[in-house]
């Protein structure tokens, strides 16, 4: 989960915040100091049409639905290994080549600032929702395609001595969530088998953790809150490995 792994196993890192305003105007065109500051780390830019829902509340009537065409623009890495979206009520980071969190965070940080400098005539801007996302997927080569003792801690497998036959296990996937307040996390973890409903054939492993702060939060709350939630995910990752896992990945 940080700069002392060189963890191969890990597939896919997203950070995410939803505004507490609509940006209409992003939907026709980004703020010139927007897009200046997103393409000095990405290099490519392309827009796309999107569908987004919005809900009309009014005392004392049903909630009134309606789709609203808009446009969302996406931004590529020059290596392909990052990307970047900006709507008009949110923004995303997906890593999928994954260094370390600083460099994680300095980026995120980095455009989450841009944004909000780029719409100084909305002084309260801010987010409703901050979400960080770190899938781990295991796949090794092995004939004992259940026996994870050398890298999984027991804790998590208790799962499989319930079987009287391993052999014709088709999943075995657990759903840990957590509330700590503000900061939920949900802990997805076991042998997922994307050959469901065919017994395993494939040793393979998901640690897939995937934590938010929900509260009203201004631009100056974007950093501690990211630190939080990288902080419990690291906590339950660390947790969830055998050392010999852990030499594995220092390696």
């Amino acid at each position: 989960m940080s700069a002392k792994y060189r963890n191969n196993f890990l597939k896919n890192v997203t950070v995410r915040i939803d505004l507490n305003k609509n940006l209409y105007p992003i939907s026709s065109e980004l703020p010139s100091s927007l897009k200046d500051k997103v393409l000095e780390r990405f290099g490519h830019m392309q827009r796309k049409g999107a569908l987004a829902e919005q809900i009309e509340m009014k005392c004392g009537a049903d909630p009134v639905r309606r789709h609203v065409k808009e446009n969302h623009w996406f931004f590529q890495g020059k290596t392909g290994d990052r990307a970047l979206c900006i709507a008009p009520n949110f923004m995303w980071l997906d890593y999928k080549k994954y260094s370390d969190y600083g460099d994680l965070k300095e980026t995120f940080l980095a455009m989450t600032e841009a944004l909000f400098d780029a719409f100084p005539e909305v002084p309260d801007l801010g987010m409703n929702r901050l979400g960080l996302r770190y899938y781990n997927h295991i796949e090794l080569t092995d004939p004992a395609l259940t026996d994870w003792s050398g890298y999984i801690d027991s804790s998590l497998l208790s799962i499989f001595s319930v079987a009287d036959d391993r052999r014709a296990i088709a999943r075995a996937f657990h759903n840990l969530e957590m509330n700590y307040g503000d900061l939920n996390l949900t802990f997805l973890y076991g042998m997922y088998n994307f050959d469901y409903p065919a017994p395993i054939r494939q040793k393979s492993f998901t640690l897939d953790f995937d934590g938010y702060v929900s509260r009203p939060q201004g631009r100056d709350q974007v950093a501690a809150s990211l630190d939080a939630l990288h902080d419990k995910i690291s906590h339950y990752f660390e947790k969830s490995i055998t050392d010999g896992f852990r030499d594995m990945l220092n390696r």
